[in-house]
């Protein structure tokens, strides 16, 4: 039995349904996953281990392949992600559009701070971690941009207050010391003030306006926290998708044992498009939310669209993300995408009882 690590970030997937509901799909073909220990948090961004597979945020592997360690993994697979996310205020806040936020102040981390300006975004050391972490701060920045642009203002037409969140100012140690590295243990209570900063200085009223995303944005106005200003998952120029990626080893040691797995992963996406209760109920277990923040974030269709792509059209989201990146000189360069794509194995996946 070869065993595979694996982690995965708190995104709408198939590859967790797999992992999580069918693992006697894998055990049959000789591969048990492994969920990453805590002690080796920082694979989640080195990808430094020889037997291991990620599935979620698009920009550690991207910094990996283009700056760190170029050839370590192969990209297997993408799945777009249109979510709600945007920027929340106190539910009694007068602000009803973006132009509203003029002159207000924005919490955000020093990260997403840090991405606004060319200057300032550039990694700092080479410590997979921390400049990860740092990177991170792209989905603030970029979403900030975005409001602000919407309603014709710039960033200066706001005041920025940084304080920290659970997503891009996430230290090392604490997560070595979670539970699991499930999401729902790495970031316990994210919707809330115990623990979100951002949540609780927005209600303590040292800032006017945090963002948000995910199932984790409806859990928060679920809970009463925050109001959603703007829907930036309703514009295209806001999408992202999760990146499936292996490592390189086990492409070239054990090719059979990748198909197998895809062909899991692919089995799974089909049977969470006609199992969507059971669906939601797997990842809400997974983000540590409930079913309603899953689907009210991620919209009735979600569980239909999770089979993993190599699309051109998944290619130029993902190139829109490192666009982002090289403007900001976290990358040299692009990475050329169609040379990092390993597509032979979703071409050659074939659907098994298992999704009928």
């Amino acid at each position: 039995m070869d065993t595979i690590y694996y982690s995965n970030c708190p995104v709408p997937n198939a590859f967790l349904i797999a992992v999580r509901h069918f693992p006697e799909t894998f055990a049959a073909v000789g591969v048990r996953f492994e969920l990453l220990p805590p002690q080796r948090s920082a694979t989640h961004f080195a990808f430094d281990h020889p037997s291991y597979s990620r599935f979620g945020g698009e920009i550690p592997p991207l910094l990996s392949e283009g700056t760190r360690a170029p050839g370590a993994t192969r990209l297997i697979g993408l799945t777009p992600c249109r979510s709600r996310q945007g920027f929340l205020v106190r539910p009694d806040d007068p602000a009803r559009t973006a132009a509203d936020l003029a002159g207000r102040r924005i919490g955000i981390t020093p990260n997403g701070r840090a991405m606004l300006d060319p200057a300032t975004a550039r990694l700092a050391g080479d410590d997979p971690w921390e400049g990860t972490q740092r990177a991170l701060g792209t989905w603030e920045a970029r979403a900030l941009i975005h409001t602000l642009r919407a309603a014709g203002m710039t960033i200066g037409q706001v005041e920025l207050i940084e304080v920290r969140n659970p997503w891009a100012a996430h230290q090392r140690a604490d997560a070595e010391a979670a539970t699991s590295f499930a999401p729902k243990d790495l970031f316990p209570d994210a919707t809330g003030p115990n623990g979100n900063p951002q949540i609780r200085a927005l209600l303590e009223r040292q800032v006017d306006a945090v963002f948000s995303f995910l199932p984790y944005i409806a859990e928060t106005e679920r809970r009463g926290y925050g109001r959603l200003l703007q829907d930036l998952g309703t514009d295209a120029v806001n999408d992202f998708v999760s990146a499936w990626t292996v490592s390189s080893a086990l492409v070239q040691e054990r090719p059979d044992r990748v198909q197998a797995v895809i062909d899991a992963v692919v089995d799974a996406a089909h049977w969470a498009a006609e199992h969507p209760d059971e669906t939601a109920a797997l990842h809400a277990e997974n983000f540590g939310l409930s079913e309603a923040s899953v689907w009210a974030a991620l919209g009735p269709a979600f569980h239909r669209s999770l089979e993993p792509r190599l699309d051109a059209e998944c290619l130029a989201i993902l190139d829109q993300t490192q666009t982002f990146l090289v403007s900001r000189g976290l990358m040299p360069r692009a990475v050329a995408l169609d040379n990092w794509a390993e597509p032979r194995f979703l071409a050659q996946a074939s659907r098994s009882e298992t999704a009928k």
